[in-house]
């Protein structure tokens, strides 16, 4: 009887720390990922070189850009999530898989238009060469990066 409350101490033991340090695992991991946004935010500053009120603006429209991203990816998910159910289903038509493609597009497209909008206003701020630099630079896709990732 005492040998098998030892062995299920054990075992709970080993499963507790097993927990705590995936949970320090994934900690540390999602604080590298906040770092090297932090850090992709910082290098495309520099690198246009942002007057005090151009920095202000950009991360202003960051944040707008993230407040746009954030509830489309929530409803795509939802949208995919929908799309498999309809796929996989014994009645499954073409008729309900066009409707549910044509959603996830008109979501697409919505959430385009609006970082198109966010970028455009960006670079309007920009003089020549900082609108010159930030097309070399987006054409590696850091700025947009850095733009709308939350």
């Amino acid at each position: 009887m005492r040998f098998n409350l030892l062995i299920a101490l054990l075992v709970l033991s080993v499963l507790l720390n097993g927990f705590f340090l995936g949970g320090y695992w994934l900690a540390s991991f999602k604080a590298k990922e906040v770092s090297n946004a932090k850090q992709r935010i910082e290098e495309v500053v520099k690198q246009l070189d942002l007057t005090p009120e151009q920095r202000e603006k950009f991360h202003e429209l960051k944040s707008r850009a993230v407040g746009i991203r954030k509830p489309y990816l929530r409803r795509m998910a939802r949208l995919r999530a929908m799309f498999w159910k309809t796929v996989t289903s014994s009645s499954a038509n073409d008729e309900d898989i066009r409707k549910v493609i044509h959603e996830m597009a008109v979501e697409r497209e919505q959430y385009q238009r609006k970082i198109a909008a966010i970028i455009a206003e960006f670079f309007h701020v920009l003089n020549q060469d900082q609108k010159r630099k930030f097309l070399e630079i987006s054409n590696n896709s850091k700025l947009l990066k850095a733009l709308i990732s939350g």
